[in-house]
């Protein structure tokens, strides 16, 4: 459930290690952007919703967009951004406050961030935004899934006393973007005219080191008291050398959810 409190370490806690955040998280699959090819075009107008290190901008950059508007509202990783490329505009502000022109961008897009945005507001403001026919993508790589990931379920003891960030729900501690009917029927009832969920894949692999670095950049993680993180991040580390011998194969699932605001007749 999205709370102030959830906001308020949403927006700054990832920048205080922003380098262990870039190397760690795993790039999206080249899929994701495939299938975002019909709006993902050379000269359209792009926002980016909470970009953190820049890892999903760097490949709509890519695109030879026109224009990308990065809405970060940690400061450390918005003056980070800065340098990106000479179109790209930083907002350092949490979409509510940004101050976005309506009715100016081609394509918007969230990576692994939307459930930092309360949906009932942020949803109709990223509507808002679109030119008519425009484009929202939201997509995550769900990093922790013990529903699905023999990984994820067994470190998952370790991490039954830690502080659930918004992405994740319950004692299973299911992810957010996994809820695909909810996620859908919030973007209907924002008002897009067209919403839609794909589900992409990605085989990564990974040491024990490696995934000890992963979880390390996890909000509920590095929230923890030191001494708890060190511990937590430990076991993390002991589970993949002695029950997966050093080396983890596994298999990310990465949501994608594509709505359409309506044309003008």
């Amino acid at each position: 459930m999205m709370t102030a409190e959830s906001q308020r370490v949403g927006r700054h806690i990832f920048g205080a290690d922003a380098a262990g955040y870039a190397s760690a998280r795993p790039h999206y699959p080249e899929s994701l952007y495939a299938a975002l090819a019909g709006a993902l075009v050379p000269g359209a107008d792009v926002f980016e919703i909470g970009p953190g290190t820049g890892q999903a901008s760097r490949r709509l950059l890519a695109a030879d967009v026109g224009s990308l508007t990065l809405v970060e509202p940690d400061p450390v990783l918005a003056d980070a951004l800065g340098g990106l490329a000479d179109n790209v505009r930083v907002v350092n502000a949490p979409l509510e406050d940004a101050g976005l022109a309506a009715s100016a961008f081609d394509l918007g897009v969230a990576a692994t961030s939307f459930h930092w945005v309360d949906s009932v507001r942020g949803l109709p403001m990223v509507l808002d935004l679109l030119r008519p026919g425009g484009v929202w993508a939201m997509w995550w790589t769900v990093l922790h899934d013990p529903e699905h990931d023999l990984f994820s379920r067994a470190v998952l003891p370790l991490l039954k006393d830690a502080e659930l960030p918004p992405s994740l729900r319950g004692p299973e501690q299911r992810h957010y973007s996994l809820w695909t009917d909810d996620r859908v029927a919030e973007l209907r009832a924002a008002g897009f005219a067209h919403a839609a969920h794909q589900m992409h894949e990605m085989t990564v692999r990974m040491t024990a080191a490696e995934m000890r670095a992963l979880y390390a950049t996890f909000s509920m993680v590095r929230r923890m008291e030191p001494q708890m993180r060190a511990r937590v991040l430990g076991g993390i580390e002991a589970v993949g050398e002695q029950g997966f011998g050093g080396v983890i194969e596994r298999r990310f699932r990465v949501p994608l959810f594509i709505a359409r605001k309506a044309r003008q007749a």
